[in-house]
């Protein structure tokens, strides 16, 4: 309390001379809610300064403390950082952290925080305002260095430039030194055509009645460098300094908050107004890019209004998402002329879509619309990002009828509409055609006709708005729902989403059962990316953190991260995810050897229990390297650990980020939906009863009674490999593949018709010399559209099946012994 009392003394002591000098600014150390004026800003706390003038108010972080950033990372430092920025009287919010020093040093990194901060007295004529913030930086390895951040705040100018000085006050010199200053606006949506070729360093955050710029004014890296938006690399020898220069801009309206950035940066830019017609719909976004596809403009608007923005010289594509609609028109914009297009709304009609099977009761399915011949598939409303502050749905053409049915507005044109509920049941398709002011009463019917008795499929992989998410929970579980999955789990990043209150809501919970779990996403004692693990099912703590997620604490590998998990959730599952995507992957991070898994590096913990060796539909060439981590997991195997796999979307949408691809099927006898015995499935999941899939399903048995995740002891070294794969009609299986020791020893062709349901049944007799385990793959050529729209290189993903293994002992032990040795840890 002591310390606070100086640190506010110091601040009004030291704005007593401003507030003689400049009758433009009133500046006021917070003491109450009722000193902010008006509730622009959440994050304030006793202590905070506010700057106030005729135009707008700032709010500056006069305490010292550390805020979580987007993925609850506790990096965002308060004191001496804009905390708030907004038009004053408007009874607008903004939320921000900008200002706080980042340094990097070769691959460590560090947030820093001030240690100071203080008005400074100013004679300037203009009335402008000053403020300090001071930073120390001490290395591990004798490095030093002090950050000085000046605040410029220039009366009614909407601008606040920023310069922090980084001088190096060791005696070592600072190599391959990068430095800038931190900004968290608040969210996600935003837009930038920064290019390298004419540089254009600008970002615009649009916020709720009012626009923010921040206009980076520094050397910025070059495209062949892997990190684009930092200062350039440098050298800082002792007593040396670099300088890093910023604009921080607020408006009202975006003509005046862009004539401002262009006017910065030296660009010439010319007015261009922009109205629409024929809208009467609830929100509608505007998106500006030149033929190169960078964006100069975007934003949602809730009516209809004339906008006008400011754009280079050059061509551009101007689109409006009148939610279903798209309209898209080109403009080319000439300095010297006046500058107008005009979008219209097409005309509308409605179409009334049921969903029921052959017994005539209702099915929860998913109803998706393309658009035929010259009408565009439509895009139904997101998200507003705005209100959420998060990332929205860029693609969204499915909807989820419930059993009363469901009246979609559509612009006028021709459609094909397809509706389905995932790989057990049938697809059915028709293609309409809208009239105007008309309606339309569609009836689909789809059926289940794949068997899974004593299957129930977990989706045990997914993110709401709740961390990088762009829709709902609710969203989230209609259309896990909509896509057959009978279990689903919250694996949001480091907070624990409450799926099950929603469920209650929807009354849906005879179809699906959900599970709470957390994605723990960490960093490193150098603020670089830990591998990610999900932990699941969790109990809700409302009244902790995260309601009850594992603290985020920094740690040099992720050992102390699942003992912690461990020790809070004993029974939970930890799944280690996306084992080799980018350099944060476990097996990439702890630098597992790809060839044969022989060796890997120190902090290589084999503690957890599943590994996701398919996240998201596709086998091979995707970010996440599901074919190489399959490879990886047959390595582990032959060197006796064994993970069970496990299959999940990841999915953070839901068109082209479809739910349930993959799953994992579980073998589980008991009752589904709001009576599952969750310690009975969350035990056959550890045991690896399971196998993984994006569409077939299989039956697997050694010696008609082992099933994935079985040791079987043999006497005559044979054994009686038994499979059967069927599928929907619409899946097409083309291969069956049967590994042993990880070799793909027998390969079997399928020659069955993609309509035919029972793809393969057959009965293999295999011969073994020494212990082994078998496990069994399915392949299919075909295209999982138009249930899975996401693609990759313009083509969908593929079916694909993968079981866990059934071990097999033949020396008789009672257990399997692995063919190779154990992992080397290299140090």
């Amino acid at each position: 309390m002591k310390g606070l009392k100086r640190i506010l003394f110091g601040i009004l002591v030291l704005c007593l001379p401003i507030l003689l000098l400049s009758a433009e600014f009133e500046v006021k150390v917070i003491k109450s809610a009722a000193d902010l004026q008006e509730p622009f800003n959440t994050l304030w706390k006793e202590g905070d300064v506010l700057v106030s003038e005729d135009k707008n108010l700032i709010l500056f972080g006069g305490t010292d403390r550390v805020l979580k950033s987007y993925y609850k990372y506790p990096i965002e430092h308060t004191l001496g950082s804009v905390l708030g920025y907004v038009p004053k009287g408007k009874g607008f919010k903004s939320d921000l952290v900008v200002g706080s020093p980042y340094i990097r040093i070769k691959n460590k990194s560090q947030y820093l925080g001030y240690s100071s901060f203080s008005a400074i007295p100013q004679k300037a004529q203009d009335g402008s305002l000053l403020f300090l913030a001071v930073a120390h930086y001490k290395g591990d390895k004798g490095e030093k260095a002090e950050v000085t951040t000046l605040y410029h705040l220039n009366p009614e100018s909407g601008k606040i430039d920023i310069t922090s000085t980084l001088k190096n006050t060791g005696s070592v010199r600072l190599e391959d030194l990068h430095y800038s200053l931190y900004i968290n606006s608040g969210q996600v949506y935003s837009f930038s055509p920064f290019d390298y070729a004419d540089r254009l360093p600008f970002w615009v955050y649009p916020k709720k009645g009012h626009y923010l710029g921040w206009i980076d004014l520094n050397p910025i890296r070059s495209s062949s460098q892997p990190i684009s938006m930092e200062s350039v690399s440098m050298n800082l020898d002792p007593g040396k300094s670099f300088e890093a220069r910023y604009v921080l801009l607020v408006d009202v309206e975006a003509e005046d908050l862009l004539k401002k950035i262009y006017q910065i940066l030296g660009v010439r830019a010319a007015k261009v107004k922009i109205d629409t017609t024929d809208f009467h719909g609830e929100l509608l976004e505007v998106v500006i890019q030149d033929m190169s596809s960078r964006v100069f403009f975007k934003s949602f608007y809730e009516k209809s209004q004339p906008l006008v923005v400011m754009l280079p010289q050059g061509d551009y594509s101007i689109r409006a998402n009148f939610f279903p609609a798209i309209v898209e028109n080109r403009l080319s914009v000439d300095l010297e002329k006046e500058n107008t297009c005009l979008l219209q709304a097409p005309p509308k009609g409605k179409v009334k879509i049921s969903i029921r099977n052959k017994e005539g009761a209702f099915v929860p399915g998913k109803t998706t619309f393309f658009g035929l011949e010259s009408t565009r598939t439509p895009y139904f409303m997101p998200e507003n990002p705005l209100e959420t502050n998060n990332s929205h749905e860029y693609f969204k053409n499915s909807c989820f009828p419930q059993e009363e049915g469901l009246e979609v507005d559509l612009p006028v044109g021709t459609y094909m509409i397809s509706t389905s509920r995932g790989p057990e049941y049938t697809l059915d398709q028709r293609v309409v055609d809208v009239q105007k002011d008309s309606l339309l009463e569609v009836d689909f019917r789809i059926d289940k006709i794949v068997e899974t008795t004593n299957l129930i499929s977990v989706d045990p992989h997914m993110h709401t708005l709740n961390s990088d998410g762009s829709m709902t929970i609710a969203e989230r579980i209609k259309s896990v729902v909509a896509e057959g999955v009978d279990v689903a789990i919250s694996t949001d990043h480091n907070y624990i989403s409450d799926y099950p209150s929603v469920l209650k809501n929807l009354c849906l919970s005879e179809f699906i059962t959900v599970l709470c779990g957390q994605e723990v996403t960490p960093l490193d004692v150098n603020q670089v990316y830990m591998p990610e693990f999900n932990r699941f099912p969790l109990r809700l703590r409302e009244s902790e953190p995260g309601n009850g997620a594992l603290d985020i604490r920094f740690f040099e590998d992720n050992t102390p991260l699942m003992s912690e998990s461990r020790r809070r959730t004993p029974n939970a599952l930890i799944q280690v995810n996306h084992p080799r995507r980018r350099q944060y992957g476990y097996f990439t991070y702890y630098q597992l050897d790809p060839e044969t898994a022989a060796n890997a590096r120190k902090g290589f913990d084999i503690s957890f229990d599943l590994l996701e060796v398919m996240n998201g539909p596709f086998f091979s060439n995707d970010k996440s390297r599901n074919s190489q981590v399959i490879e990886d997991w047959l390595h582990l195997l032959n060197r006796g650990y064994y993970f069970p796999i496990t299959g999940s979307s990841d999915s953070h949408g839901i068109d082209k980020s479809e739910p349930g691809y993959a799953r994992t099927y579980v073998f589980y006898k008991g009752e589904k939906g709001n009576k599952l015995d969750t310690s009975a499935l969350i035990q056959a999941m550890k045991k690896g009863q399971s196998f993984v899939s994006t569409g077939p399903i299989i039956e697997f048995t050694v010696n008609n009674t082992s099933i994935p995740g079985d040791t079987v002891t043999i006497k005559d070294n044979q054994i009686d490999v038994r499979i059967k794969i069927q599928s929907a009609p619409w899946i097409s299986v083309d291969e069956v593949r049967v590994i042993i020791n990880g070799e793909r020893k027998i390969i079997l062709p399928i020659d069955a018709a993609k309509e035919q349901i029972l793809k393969f049944q057959d009965r293999v007799s295999l011969n073994l010399e020494y212990d082994s385990y078998v496990a069994v793959e399915v392949f299919g050529s075909g295209t999982l559209f138009p249930v899975v729209q996401k693609r990759l290189r313009n083509e969908g993903p593929s079916p694909y099946a993968l079981t866990n293994p059934i071990f097999v002992d033949v020396d008789g032990n009672g257990k399997f012994d692995s063919p190779l040795p154990k992992i080397k840890l290299i140090f």
